[in-house]
């Protein structure tokens, strides 16, 4: 006899490079209209504790290696892979130079093909990124340094703080459910 229940399908599964509770919601949140399991997984970037510039998108590339690496050690498969990422970047606007806090995302299939989009750009105060940068973007981010200034800002979530006061979570949101879109259209995922 055959007890298998129509339409009952496994959940998709998709290992995070990451315990972080924002960026395991963002996910979550992302993927809403499918049945996942979420794996978080502690995996390391290889890089500074401020990643800069281009270390950034390193950063996202050795946490999907080494997530891959722990997860799929006994044997394991997952559907999707994903990396965050936040960096900051040295860039000139409207005639000024100014430093930005945008994220890396990187999701890879199980077929090992990845994308890759970047969060909106936060601006960041240039005096605590002057602050961090002489103690040393190995060991404290700008978010740190801002936490110790002003009590009231988050150091895992400086973004809440700052215009438009939007929090990190809600900007990795965006861009996950852009990447969902991509896909979808590209037949990479599967309503269950």
């Amino acid at each position: 006899m055959n007890l298998s229940i129509p339409n009952s399908k496994p959940a998709i599964d998709i290992v995070v490079s990451s315990e972080s509770t924002i960026k395991n919601n963002a996910i979550k949140k992302a993927f809403a209209r499918y049945h996942v399991n979420v794996i978080a997984t502690k995996a390391h970037s290889g890089i500074n504790s401020q990643p800069v510039e281009n270390e950034t998108l390193t950063g996202a590339g050795n946490r999907i290696k080494d997530a891959k690496a722990k997860y799929q050690s006994n044997g394991r498969r997952a559907d999707f892979f994903v990396a965050i990422e936040n960096g900051i970047f040295h860039e000139r606007v409207n005639g000024q130079n100014v430093w930005l806090d945008r994220a890396v995302v990187v999701v890879e299939t199980s077929g090992g093909k990845q994308y890759i989009r970047t969060t909106s750009p936060v601006l960041l105060p240039a005096e605590c990124v002057a602050i961090a940068r002489k103690r040393g973007f190995d060991n404290i981010t700008v978010g740190q340094v801002m936490a110790e200034i002003d009590s009231t800002v988050q150091h895992d979530d400086p973004h809440s703080s700052l215009p438009p006061f939007k929090s990190r979570q809600a900007y990795l949101e965006e861009t996950l459910v852009e990447m969902v879109g991509t896909l979808e259209r590209e037949k990479m995922i599967r309503r269950v």
